[in-house]
């Protein structure tokens, strides 16, 4: 059965129109605002049933902190509240009273109008050698907030979904954003770098199989603290346990050439690892 949508709220328009049978987030766009801003509103997804089991493997199996809507919001707030306080390049949140109509939990965020780096890196129309400064400023941005992450050993300054296309390139900027996944603490820091690592990583491999030698080489020269990263490429390679054996082989069955593991490895080549 389809779920109704949440009501418009006055002077938004739909950013975000939920997912599969009415489901998932919302996000509305005032963008007449000044500036314009973004209100997300976290909603279950696909069924109450599937958010129960996937909110149970996350808090029980997985290590992280879970996966209701509400969980989701606090951790996001929680985090873009860390990152900033840290001095990395995050999606702002903002403090104002959530509009009529519109019950928690939501967060107002600061609006950018901008384009997601896997699609600029996907982009035939951006020149090579910006698209790899791009791919630099990424691994120094990472490199920074890694080695802060172990000195504070905080596993919420680790993007749970490490993907280019979880940030924002706007002027010379790369901000962060969908931040509503994350690991407890006490998390194990380095397998946490890893899992990040392993998706930036592949997913900068995957936004241009011509160029993709040439983007994993200007990331590995701009994350500069090099025994981070050869911690973080050797596990990848042997560490987790039966369950890291178990999800390497997967990944090998499923992409031989672009799965985690073998772009990881890609990345120990060009480190000489």
């Amino acid at each position: 059965m389809r779920r109704q949508p949440p009501p418009t709220p006055p002077g938004a328009e739909v950013l975000q129109a939920g997912g599969r049978g009415g489901t998932g987030n919302f996000l509305y766009l005032f963008r007449n605002e000044t500036p314009p801003v973004v209100l997300k509103v976290y909603r279950y997804r696909r069924s109450r049933l599937r958010e129960f089991l996937k909110n149970f493997s996350e808090r029980a199996l997985e290590g992280k902190r879970g996966a209701t809507a509400a969980i989701r919001c606090a951790t996001e707030k929680l985090s873009l509240d860390l990152w900033a306080r840290e001095g990395f390049d995050v999606i702002q949140r903002i403090e104002r009273p959530l509009p009529a109509g519109v019950t928690s939990p939501a967060l107002w965020l600061t609006y950018y109008e901008a384009t997601n780096l896997g699609e600029v890196l996907a982009d035939p129309g951006h020149g090579l050698e910006a698209k790899l400064r791009l791919c630099e400023a990424l691994g120094a941005s990472l490199s920074r907030r890694h080695t802060r992450a172990v000195e504070l050993q905080e596993p919420l300054l680790i993007h749970e979904h490490g993907n280019v296309k979880h940030f924002l390139v706007t002027e010379n900027r790369l901000i962060a954003f969908d931040l509503e996944h994350g690991f407890k603490p006490g998390f194990p820091l380095v397998e946490a770098i890893t899992r990040e690592l392993a998706g930036v990583a592949q997913s900068l491999a995957r936004a241009d199989l011509t160029a993709a030698d040439r983007f994993l080489s200007a990331f590995v020269a701009g994350y500069t603290n090099k025994n981070l990263l050869k911690q973080a490429i050797q596990q990848s390679s042997c560490g987790g346990g039966l369950a890291g054996k178990i999800r390497r082989w997967r990944e090998r069955r499923r992409d031989s050439k672009h799965g985690k593991t073998r772009v990881m490895e890609r990345l120990g080549k060009l480190l000489g690892a």
